[in-house]
């Protein structure tokens, strides 16, 4: 039951971390997109900009994630293990990223939030482009296999009990 208690708790950081991570990457993308006047047909460009931002978000995210969530000492091991999850984790992305822009996943995203929440859509115009909003449906896939991943190479071999 205590290690249940225990990954509950570092799911929760994890979460917390997960989700500035997010934000980073996210509005990053973002604004290289509107920097560069980005839209869906742009793939090729979508693929670049949301790289840099996947990139701005990993330094934070590991560093936090190495202190605060998992509670751990940083070593040249354990970097190596965030790096090489985040380099799966990042293959998941892009490939995601990519499948998702090809089948028009955002324009859906964008069709039934108009649908559903026309109101917010009107307040948030970010919401009504669907190359804006695609990678939360990357994000719903990635972000569970990634705690599985960041979790086993910051913590294998920890004796210290969080």
């Amino acid at each position: 039951m205590e290690g249940l208690h225990k990954t509950g708790g570092q799911f929760a950081r994890f979460f917390v971390v997960g989700a500035a991570a997010t934000l980073v990457h996210w509005g990053v993308y973002i604004a290289l997109n509107r920097i560069f006047g980005l839209g869906e047909e742009d793939k090729l460009a979508l693929t670049v900009t949301y790289s840099i931002g996947y990139a701005v978000s990993f330094i934070g995210n590991y560093l936090l994630s190495l202190k605060w969530t998992f509670r751990t000492s940083g070593s040249v091991k354990k970097g190596i293990g965030f790096a090489f999850s985040h380099a799966v984790n990042y293959g998941m992305h892009i490939g995601l990223l990519n499948l998702f822009l090809y089948l028009g996943v955002g324009t859906l995203m964008v069709r039934c939030l108009q649908a559903v929440v026309p109101w917010l859509v009107d307040a948030l115009p970010l919401l009504g482009r669907g190359e804006d909003i695609v990678p939360f449906a990357v994000y719903v896939i990635v972000v569970p296999v990634n705690f599985l991943l960041v979790r086993f190479f910051l913590t294998h071999g920890d004796e210290k009990k969080a």
